[in-house]
Order: structure tokens, then C-alpha cells, then sequence
């Protein structure tokens, strides 16, 4: 019995010092993975996190109800809410139709992404590389969505024009661009001097019956299809679909259509007006008696971003009693206003940006958003003020897309960080709890 009892003595200690070394192993464990695994779902967070804020993954139709079904309509018939207070109209994307192109039949992908990515000049569609949370990757979604609309893309392939090298310019090709311009009866539309005023300019309709007017060649700045001589030639050779301009590359050939496009980029060259917007089409006349000069009503004053600031921010109230704008918007920038605004409405800091004066113009006078229509339109703001509000956002410090870009991820990175910490220590503190129940049941 003494012997056993002397094993036992002898083996008891030795298990209990085996114990030991297996929970104190065990233990350590606990400290040493419990931040691993911590800094592993921070990792995987961070991974996550920084995917989403470069392609957040929305699909195509949502991100059409976001940001084209207020004007082009939820089923891409052009007749949304804005439509009604648009001009030109939004386009119809049901019949396969669209103006700008590279192709003699249907747009490719790359045609759709520029006009989604660059915008129309002389029209309401704004320039998505400017807004706030759409990345390439979303207006590439995008496409294949705006082309479900129609058939017209089922089964068939675009035909891409050749572009030439254009020509230097010289005195004897401009000549033959206006004879050929003369002989073409392009001025039939646009004017003998290409000011968009010839005999039918007022006659004009698309194919949905909607009145359009030709282009004021005579006005400096990008057009529809881009001001290059490649983008005329371009825009000459195919035409501009849906709308009276036509199609000239079968019965001109690619020298008269190169003379044709320097002739056309000349008309500009003279122009004093470097707004590149045409006057009839902006709300913003240059006019002599529109702006600082008294009429026999009225007095009207120079727009004064001052004073804009002042009706963005409700320092100075609207005359007819609408909300200050930084109710639901906010503005960021060198001249931003400190105080911040509201979270509902997207920040106006780039709305110059995308919309350009014309398209701002519109947007104060008609107000076109189901959100704002119910406050402003009993409540609308006067010519001065409308006047005073664009000075304002025009006179804006605007960030490059760069800046926004690295702005948004910059901030999903910090979220991430917060939320991988806040897991390494809750990890932690669970291994340290777990550990001192170990110890404690041992």
C-alpha cells in the first residue's frame, strides 16, 4: 500500500504539472491567435471594404432608376419626369436610336460609355465621370442595361467607320469646305454664316415629332459629338441619329468630308464668346439689355456669387419663399460653405462640373425633380436670383475626379480600419476571457 501510495504521490504531480503546461499552452494560444484572427478579419474587412468603394456591384437597372430614369423614363421611353420640362427632349432608347456614334447603324459600347461619361453639350444629359459615385465600372454596367431596351441590338453587329488622317489646315481646303458647304445646302438648317438660322431652322423636328434647332456653328466649344476635326468628319459621315441631320458618307467622299469639317470648325475661330454654349439655347443671353442695364420695368444686376452664397446657404432668404438649398444639399471646396448642409441631396460642390451653365440654367428655371418640384414650383426663384445662385456654383473651387475618387475610397479606408480594430480587440478580450475561465476550472 506504501508503494502505491508513494507512485501516486510521485505520478500526481507530474500529471498535475503536465496539466499545467497543457493550459498555460493552451492559454497562450488563446493570447496569440485570438489578435491572428483579429487581424486576419481586418485584413478580409479592408478587402471587402476597398472593393466595394471602387465597385460598389449595382446592377445595371439600379443604377438606371438612380440616375437616368428621372429624365429617359423607367422603361427608356424618354418620358420620365423631367421629360416635361426638358428641351431637347430626352432620347427614346426603345427604337435603337442614338444621336452620337461611330458606327453607320447602332452605337458600340464605347459610343454609349463616352455619351454617358462625357455628357451632350446643348442638352440636359449631364457628365458622369463627374458624379459622385458612379466609377467606370458602373457606367460599363450600365450600357448593356440602356441597350436592353431595344431589339435593335439583337443579333446585329455595329459597323465602325474608318476615320483618315486628317489634313493640316490650309486656305484652299476652307475654301473648298464652304463650296462644299453651299453645295450640300447645309445652310438650309444652319445659316449662310452657320449661326443656326437658316429658312428651315424653325421646322425643325426629331423623329418623335419633338422640335430641335440646328446648330450655331459660330459659337466656340464642344458639340454634341466633340469639337475635333475627327469628331465633325465623324459626325458628318454618319449623321446624327433620330434628328434631321443626315448622313453624308455615301455621296461625299473622305477628302470633301475633311474640307467640310476644318470649314465648319472654322466658323468659330472669330467668336469673341468663350462660353461654348449657344445663346438661344442657355437662359443666359449676352445680350446688351439682359444683364446690368435698366429697362423700362425692371433693373437688372450682374450675377453676384456673393450673393448666391448667401441664397444657397439661407442667409438671404428666396423673394418668393423657397427653402435655402443647403436644407438637403452640401458644398465642398476652397470656397465651400463651412457650415456644412443637409445629408439628402448630392453635393453641389461638381455640379458645374457636370451640367455646365446651360444645363444648371434649366434645372433653376424648371426644377425638373420629383423631390423639389413641390417646394419650388408654388415658390419658384426670380431671373436675379437664378442668376446669383449659378454665379455661385460656377465660381466654385471644383476637385478633379482624381480628388473625388481618392476622397471616397479614403473614407471607406477609414471605416475599415475602425471596424478591423474594433474585431482585433473584441477577439482579443474574448481569448483573454476564455484563458481565465481555463485557468479558473483548472
Amino acid at each position: 500500500m506504501s508503494d502505491i501510495r508513494l507512485r501516486s504521490s510521485i505520478k500526481n504531480p507530474i500529471l498535475n504539472i503536465r496539466k499545467a503546461k497543457v493550459h498555460s499552452l493552451k492559454t497562450r494560444r488563446s493570447f496569440i491567435l485570438a489578435p491572428m484572427f483579429g487581424l486576419i478579419l481586418f485584413s478580409l474587412l479592408s478587402i471587402t471594404r476597398l472593393e466595394s468603394a471602387a465597385d460598389p456591384g449595382r446592377s445595371g437597372a439600379t443604377l438606371y432608376k438612380e440616375h437616368c430614369s428621372v429624365c429617359h423614363g423607367d422603361e427608356g421611353e424618354g418620358d420620365g419626369y423631367a421629360a416635361q420640362f426638358l428641351d431637347p427632349k430626352p432620347r427614346d432608347f426603345t427604337s435603337g436610336k442614338f444621336k452620337i456614334r461611330s458606327t453607320t447603324n447602332l452605337p458600340t459600347d464605347e459610343d454609349i460609355t463616352r455619351s454617358i461619361t462625357e455628357g451632350i453639350p446643348g442638352t440636359l444629359m449631364p457628365a458622369f465621370e463627374f458624379e459622385e459615385g458612379l466609377t467606370k465600372v458602373e457606367i460599363e454596367t450600365l450600357v448593356p442595361y440602356v441597350k436592353s431596351f431595344s431589339d435593335a441590338f439583337d443579333g446585329k453587329t455595329p459597323e465602325k467607320i474608318t476615320l483618315p488622317k486628317p489634313p493640316r489646315r490650309t486656305d484652299e481646303l476652307l475654301v473648298l469646305g464652304e463650296k462644299l458647304y453651299i453645295d450640300n445646302e447645309c445652310g438650309k438648317c444652319h445659316g449662310d454664316e452657320g449661326k443656326g438660322d437658316g429658312p428651315s431652322a424653325g421646322t425643325l423636328v426629331d423623329d418623335w415629332k419633338n422640335p430641335i434647332r440646328a446648330y450655331d456653328f459660330t459659337v466656340p466649344g464642344r458639340m454634341k459629338g466633340g469639337s475635333t476635326v475627327e469628331d465633325v468628319y465623324r459626325t458628318l459621315y454618319v449623321g446624327i441619329g433620330g434628328t434631321p441631320m443626315p448622313a453624308s458618307g455615301d455621296n461625299m467622299n473622305a477628302d470633301s468630308l475633311m474640307a467640310l469639317a476644318h470649314f465648319v470648325l472654322s466658323l468659330s475661330d472669330s467668336e469673341d464668346d468663350d462660353d461654348g454654349w449657344e445663346d438661344d439655347d442657355d437662359g443666359w443671353e449676352d445680350d446688351d439689355d439682359d444683364w446690368g442695364e435698366e429697362s423700362s420695368e425692371t433693373v437688372k444686376v450682374d450675377p453676384d456669387p456673393e450673393i448666391g452664397k448667401d441664397l444657397v446657404m439661407g442667409v438671404k432668404p428666396f423673394e418668393n419663399g423657397g427653402p435655402p438649398c443647403m436644407g438637403c444639399h452640401s458644398v465642398m471646396g476652397e470656397k465651400a460653405i463651412e457650415s456644412g448642409g443637409g445629408p439628402w441631396g448630392p453635393d453641389l460642390t461638381i455640379a458645374h462640373q457636370k451640367f455646365k451653365e446651360y444645363g444648371l440654367s434649366i434645372f433653376l428655371e424648371t426644377i425638373p425633380f420629383p423631390t423639389m418640384g413641390p417646394l419650388y414650383h408654388p415658390r419658384p426663384l426670380t431671373e436675379e436670383e437664378r442668376g446669383h445662385v449659378l454665379a455661385f456654383l460656377i465660381s466654385m473651387q471644383q476637385p478633379d475626379e482624381v480628388q473625388v475618387v481618392t476622397a471616397k475610397v479614403l473614407s471607406h479606408y477609414t471605416l475599415t480600419i475602425l471596424i478591423g480594430l474594433l474585431g482585433v480587440v473584441l477577439l482579443t478580450l474574448t481569448g483573454l476571457i476564455a484563458g481565465k475561465k481555463n485557468m479558473e476550472l483548472k
